[in-house]
């Protein structure tokens, strides 16, 4: 997971392992992502995005895509389209 988010596709976060299961922790507890079953390796999790995780990522989604398109608006951004 650190070295997707740490891609350009993947936000270009850079994030140590206790920022990363930190959040881990806190989106578990939340009832944002759940372990997921299978396992190819006994030292790799992987997690899933439960119904509620899904709706509040939709929910983050719309609100980062109205920051942008205000700021665009504000011309702030560049039009899409433009350099």
């Amino acid at each position: 997971m650190m070295k997707d988010a740490r891609a350009p596709e993947g936000g270009g976060l850079a994030m140590g392992p206790g920022t990363l299961y930190g959040t881990l922790d806190r989106m578990m507890r939340d009832g944002l992502v759940v372990e997921a079953d299978s396992t190819d390796n006994e030292r790799r999790r992987y997690y899933r995005l439960t119904d509620s995780g899904r709706l509040a990522l939709e929910a983050e989604l719309g609100r980062m895509d109205a920051a942008v398109h205000a700021a665009r608006q504000r011309g702030l951004l560049p039009q899409r389209g433009q350099s």
